[in-house]
């Protein structure tokens, strides 16, 4: 394997990872540490930031580190103090301010350092059974075409459990992780964007209700249904437009805001800039869903009879469907759908979210039409006067309940949604709450030293949390077939990795938990 990767032209560099402890002579403490030990021009691409910056340079000579700026402040080293990883004290010459694939916040947990790859064998780590990952880096000729370098042998790198990945593989993946993300955030975006149209249209609602009688008067002076219409709508869509402006303002400045907040969470420094095409799509999305939400309630102005300035209730509805509301809701539909297929790529998916949210906002009006039925029948006539009148105001004419439900159904929906979210993932990591967590794991202990190792242990009065067997394991063979004979048959469906995949298990009489 080593043969066929040194064969490869350009550049190398090699990098041997591992986790260990450290001894501070400074502090007389001990720290818990990812060593890195570097070989080559490591990185190709931009370089490692250290503080002063030709530390990045000077680490390389002598017995010297680079040690990861959290780890600097919270024992208070600074340049030219001393740090012990293994049997080796290494000068500190300078500290990590970026490490390369270290984030600051994860860095405190176990720190990265830096060191020669000449200086690794003196500390006495790499011994059998060392835990190390190898790394080998290639910066090959811009005419190499490298991806089919490696579907040549793909197959045989599978078999030695050999991963190559290239800068498309990092970049593919890491566009998958992030679109995942920005699918879900872009469905709960839509959500909230509905929940806020439903409270439009509501508003809306009211707002024609209280100039009815003005609407009637402008009928008696001879003002057309569809002009009264359009005086209204122009009020509403204006205003709208001003909202979505607000709105779009808000979110630049957010988003302007979150690197700088989330600078420690970013493995890279990310530059803001204003993107045009994203202002307009949201302009145009706001403006278009605000205003067919707002027409639902505003096309009720044209049915606004001038006898509503000598009567307080007139039969205005004619009985039959009025096919302009449902062209709204059908064009309500359409516009999600259309563009939940842009945000996904996936008219499925698509069609998915709009027919869930349909179906949620005909539960959710069901559930509020027969809880509206039931109190009109069911409110007893002994109950007091703040109750009967607190109830009755649910079903009386002009009521808000059954949008109110709609809205506190769909947003507790949602923010359902994303408490079971975080719940499934603090669950995960619960038990490092629970108190009983070790700060010290040991792996590796054979059979024989069990007895003097937990001696060991007691004899400081350091409690034993828990011993687990772990045993590592190969296939060697199934279904009457050794792993060879299976590799070597071309009709073979499963993947090669997952036949030479080394698996470590355990075995217990309880299972862990809370």
């Amino acid at each position: 394997m080593m043969n066929i990767l040194d064969s490869l032209p350009g550049e190398k560099a090699r990098e041997m990872e591992m986790m260990s402890m450290s001894y501070i002579p400074k502090t007389d403490e001990t720290q818990f540490v990812r060593l890195k030990a570097l070989e080559g021009d490591y990185p190709f691409y931009g370089k490692i930031k250290t503080i002063p910056s030709e530390a990045a340079k000077t680490y390389k000579t002598g017995r010297s580190t680079l040690v990861d700026e959290s780890l600097m402040i919270q024992h208070g080293l600074s340049e030219g103090d001393s740090i012990k990883v293994g049997k080796t004290t290494f000068e500190i010459k300078g500290k990590l301010s970026g490490a390369i694939g270290s984030v600051g916040a994860m860095s405190s947990v176990a720190p990265v350092i830096y060191i020669n790859m000449k200086d690794i064998d003196s500390t006495g780590l790499i011994q059998p059974g060392s835990l190390i990952n190898y790394a080998y880096y290639f910066k090959v000729p811009a005419n190499l075409d490298i991806d089919e370098w490696k579907a040549k042998r793909k197959t045989q790198f599978r078999s030695d459990n050999v991963r190559l990945e290239t800068i498309e593989d990092r970049k593919e993946n890491l566009n998958r992780a992030f679109s995942f993300l920005n699918y879900f955030l872009n469905l709960v975006a839509i959500v909230a964007l509905l929940l806020g149209c439903l409270g439009v249209a509501s508003s809306v609602l009211i707002y024609v209700k209280s100039k009815t009688n003005s609407i009637a008067l402008l009928r008696c002076l001879g003002m057309k249904p569809w002009d009264a219409f359009l005086v209204y709508f122009i009020q509403i869509t204006f205003l709208g437009t001003i909202g979505v402006l607000i709105g779009i303002g808000f979110g630049v400045i957010i988003q302007s805001a979150l690197p700088v907040l989330m600078a420690d969470f970013l493995p890279v420094s990310i530059q803001m800039a204003v993107s045009p095409r994203a202002i307009f799509e949201g302009l145009i999305v706001g403006i278009s869903v605000t205003t067919l939400f707002s027409l639902i309630p505003l096309i009720s102005i044209r049915n606004i009879s001038p006898l509503r300035t000598l009567r307080v209730a007139t039969d205005e509805t004619s009985g039959q469907r009025d096919w302009l509301k449902i062209g709204l809701y059908v064009a309500i539909v359409l516009v999600l759908t259309v563009y939940l297929w842009i945000l996904t790529s996936s008219i499925l998916a698509a069609l998915g979210f709009v027919v869930g949210i349909v179906v949620s906002y005909l539960l959710l009006s069901g559930f509020a039409f027969l809880v509206i039925k039931i109190l009109k029948n069911s409110i007893p006539s002994s109950a007091g006067f703040v109750v009967k009148q607190g109830l009755s105001n649910l079903f009386r004419p002009d009521n808000q309940t059954q949008t109110i439900m709609v809205t506190l159904g769909m947003g507790t929906a949602v923010l359902t949604t994303l408490l079971i979210l975080q719940s499934i993932l603090l669950n995960n990591v619960s038990l490092m709450d629970s108190g009983k967590q070790p700060n010290m794991i040991l792996y590796g202990i054979e059979t024989n030293q069990m007895t003097e190792l937990k001696s060991l242990t007691e004899s400081y009065k350091l409690p034993i949390l828990q011993q687990v067997p772990v045993v590592t394991m190969k296939i060697d063979g199934w279904k009457g077939k050794t792993k060879a004979q299976w590799l070597a048959d071309s009709t073979m469906t499963a993947e090669r990795w997952a036949v030479n995949r080394e698996a470590r298990v355990t075995y217990r009489d309880t299972i862990s938990g809370r």
